[in-house]
């Protein structure tokens, strides 16, 4: 009689089951959340430089060597942006093994920072019922569901980031985010900052002589202020501008306290979070809804009543998330149109 086992797998058992129904086999929303805290985790310890307990241990060449290997090793969640400049370097929030989003350009004291984020937005994930309100975790929720041939959640128009009850997965850090390329209130923002500029530029070249003033100084006006007296410029008028056209105003201001009111003002536009607006501000909310009124697509006789937002029959909507107008888009090769996917 053969002496030799029978079992193919050589006698290697899986982990023992648990009584407890939702702990009986690991769901694919908690295989996922796993992977992605084993990832963090390892791109963490990369970044300090940090080695196995058992590598420190080790005697001096080992640990050489195995540092050598993690010198070489791509982490999960980050990646310099040049190879002889480690100043600032790129997060990548990452799940079910693709990456969902980047922060580009971080600087190197906020990379940190950034990855602890993602460690925490990770942790608070519940598997077994995530929060689908939440977009981040929508997009979690809809990759698992990919490649494991679940339904996907299809979100609705009106998705977007609640500041009060939703984490950010970097914490806060702000880099350069491709995936906002297209953010029109961050343009309408930028060009607001920029013609404000101009304005407390003019304003303190107001008594500089002529013929010594910069070019743009002398041949454009301000959008930000005008003078309150036409023969006059001891008094003016201030203007919160915004692509479109003057938001609000105070009349008849002294010079120097025009200048203080400008520079008021342009601390207000900068502390403005161009991704995450806080929409709970009146000013701020007002501005936002200028912008979002002044894109809105429009009838035309070339438009497609698709691409018409979807209050007026068509399929366009606007997105809380990207800050844009989405829409569709007609494929001449089919004669077809191609609805814009939900949370955008």
């Amino acid at each position: 009689m053969s002496s030799k086992s029978h079992d193919p797998f050589g006698g290697i058992k899986g982990d023992k089951v648990i009584a407890d129904q939702a702990a009986k086999k690991l769901s694919p929303m908690e295989v996922d959340k796993q992977q992605a805290l084993k990832d963090i985790q390892a791109s963490i310890d990369l970044w300090d430089g940090k080695m196995p307990p058992e590598i420190e241990r080790a005697t001096l060449l080992e640990r050489f060597r195995e540092k050598t290997k993690l010198l070489g090793k791509e982490p999960p969640n980050w990646s310099y942006i040049k190879l002889n400049d480690k100043s600032f370097a790129d997060v990548h929030f990452r799940w079910s093994g693709k990456k969902i989003d980047t922060i580009c350009k971080i600087p190197k004291r906020e990379v940190r920072v950034a990855l602890v984020g993602l460690q925490s937005f990770y942790k608070m994930i519940d598997p077994f019922n995530p929060d689908l309100s939440h977009p981040d975790v929508i997009k979690c929720f809809n990759l698992t569901a990919e490649h494991y041939n679940l339904d996907p959640f299809i979100p609705g128009s009106d998705l977007s980031y609640n500041r009060d009850k939703h984490i950010d997965p970097f914490a806060g850090v702000r880099g350069e985010n491709p995936g906002l390329k297209h953010n029109v209130f961050k343009k309408d923002l930028q060009n607001a900052k920029e013609e404000l500029t101009f304005s407390i530029e003019y304003l303190e070249q107001l008594d500089v002589p002529s013929y010594r003033k910069e070019y743009s100084v002398r041949k454009t006006s301000p959008k930000n202020l005008q003078q309150t007296y036409k023969t006059s410029t001891s008094h003016f008028d201030v203007f919160l501008w915004w692509p479109g056209g003057v938001v609000d105003k105070i009349e008849n201001v002294p010079q120097k306290r025009a200048l203080m009111a400008l520079g008021a003002m342009r601390k207000f536009l900068e502390d403005i979070d161009e991704d995450h607006p806080d929409l709970e501000n009146e000013t701020v909310k007002n501005l936002y809804e200028i912008t979002k009124k002044r894109t809105r697509p429009k009838k035309g006789k070339q438009n497609l009543k698709e691409l018409l937002p979807e209050d007026e029959g068509g399929l366009s909507y606007w997105s809380n998330l990207t800050h844009r107008w989405i829409k569709g888009s007609f494929d001449k090769k089919t004669s077809t149109f191609n609805p814009p996917a939900k949370g955008k």
